[in-house]
């Protein structure tokens, strides 16, 4: 099958997939009122490979077929192969204003990434090697939505390993092995026809614990519980939610069997090499990391354009501390888009050749994009002041009773505060409501934490040159 449409998308999520929400089983997540509506807007992306005026920009021909397939899945080979690819994805996450992170487009640099490391898998067990490059292009060739899981349940830090139950691998058999255990955060599952779960190396882990493998949504024993939805019913004051709430789910694998061709990595020795599983598992991330970059400088614009957008409907753009508002969000937008144009300018050669964007220039923007964050947020509250509490809904404003009340003395003949309002519900989604404040969260966490972000660039960062300019300059000094 080449690049799908958005219908056979649609129809391929109505699979018998057990699903829940609020406790709820969901029947058919594309009609079920919480979910239908980000369904529809991956159904749109789907669709828009087959819009002639896109087609080129997000698709490629495929190297078995010849039939088109999508961009994502592309092995990057140049500097030009990652602006393509760059300006695919800012085409399809600025048509969400950012906030969508999990198309299907990243989840395919999951799998480019896994393929990435193939021979690295291979040390382990050759077969591994061959069933990722299988899986890889079996992904490529049916257009397949994807969703990642390797985040393990909270516990108390001195909570008895004894009593907790990681997920892991019970039984290995001829045919396949039995996983059994959860994992999250899982944003998509409900939208996604894969299911690519994999766990992070750390110094306790077992055996059975260290485990890659791929498993439909719809496989027996998986669960997919959603978190409570975030996306409001109020299309009309809420531009955004409505479309692109991309749940996140706790998923159970509840005795699943995985067959050997999905099993990517499996550790055959107790002995540890967490060096080697980290190289995997950062390896396996692929251009996932880079695509965050992309997407945040995306929303960057948009979050600069509420805030410009504002200051100019209230009249306030003159003003010192607006202008030192606006400065701030500009600053911050170019900062990233400089970033995002360094790695893709200065790429390194991957373990299989590949060109892949710098990770140390990527890994900085990372940090720099999330401790930023909130205080472009903060700017926008501060920016619309009470209005982003008091401004008027379009079912108020259209009222027959309130409405003439409302059009008096908070439209007041002023022309633009029809557009003023729309723009004072679109800010508070993004900084304000519960999707917004799933977005700081999501964004605070995605791809590790800032202090983790920080780690681990002060781990890997090769500070000699500096080191030795600082040397010769203090014994310059000494003589």
């Amino acid at each position: 099958m080449p690049i799908r449409r958005g219908g056979e998308y649609l129809e391929s999520l109505r699979d018998g997939r057990r699903l829940w929400v609020m406790g709820q089983r969901v029947e058919d997540v594309t009609t079920h009122p919480a979910l239908a509506g980000c369904a529809r807007s991956v159904a749109a992306v789907y669709d828009l490979q087959h819009d002639v005026a896109h087609q080129e920009l997000l698709t490629i021909p495929s190297p078995s077929t010849g039939r088109p397939v999508s961009r994502a899945y592309l092995l990057p080979r140049s500097v030009d192969d990652l602006a393509r690819q760059r300006r695919m994805y800012e085409t399809l996450v600025r048509r969400a204003g950012g906030v969508a992170a999990r198309l299907p487009q990243h989840l395919a640099t999951v799998v480019l990434g896994l393929y990435d490391v193939r021979d690295l898998l291979g040390k382990e067990d050759p077969a591994f090697a061959e069933h990722v490059a299988r899986y890889f292009e079996y992904c490529r060739e049916n257009d397949l939505s994807i969703a990642t899981v390797f985040s393990d349940p909270l516990h108390h830090r001195h909570h008895p390993v004894s009593k907790q139950e990681p997920l892991r691998v019970t039984a290995r058999r001829p045919d396949g092995i039995i996983v059994r255990g959860a994992k999250g955060v899982g944003t998509q599952a409900p939208y996604a026809n894969e299911l690519f779960c994999m766990t992070p190396p750390r110094p306790d882990l077992t055996p059975d614990e260290g485990v890659y493998f791929a498993t439909p949504v719809n496989a027996e024993g998986v669960h997919v519980i959603c978190r409570e939805p975030l996306a409001s019913p109020n299309t009309a004051d809420h531009p955004v939610s409505p479309s692109w709430d991309e749940m996140d789910s706790i998923v159970v694998f509840d005795d699943v069997f995985v067959p050997w061709e999905r099993v990517f990595y499996l550790r055959q020795s107790p002995a540890l090499d967490l060096a080697f599983e980290a190289r995997l598992f950062q390896g396996a991330i692929g251009l996932g990391p880079w695509y965050v970059l992309v997407r945040m400088a995306v929303k960057a614009e948009v979050l600069l354009g509420i805030c410009a957008a504002i200051a100019d409907s209230l009249g306030s753009a003159a003003q010192p501390s607006v202008q030192t508002a606006l400065a701030d969000a500009m600053v911050y937008l170019e900062t990233l888009r400089a970033f995002v144009q360094s790695a893709e300018a200065n790429p390194v050669r991957s373990p299989s050749g590949l060109t892949l964007p710098n990770p140390t220039t990527a890994l900085a923007a990372r940090t720099f994009a999330i401790e930023r964050y909130p205080f472009l947020l903060q700017h926008i509250r501060e920016l619309c002041g009470p209005g982003l509490l008091m401004a008027p809904g379009q079912a108020d404003l259209h009222n027959p009773d309130i409405g003439p009340h409302l059009h008096r003395y908070f439209v007041a003949h002023d022309e633009g505060a029809p557009e003023r309002f729309r723009l004072l519900k679109l800010a508070w989604e993004y900084a304000c409501d519960s999707f917004g404040s799933r977005q700081l969260l999501f964004e605070m966490y995605n791809v590790g934490s800032l202090a983790t972000n920080k780690q681990r660039l002060a781990s890997t960062y090769d500070t000699r040159s500096c080191v030795a300019l600082a040397k010769e300059l203090a014994g310059k000094e000494a003589q």
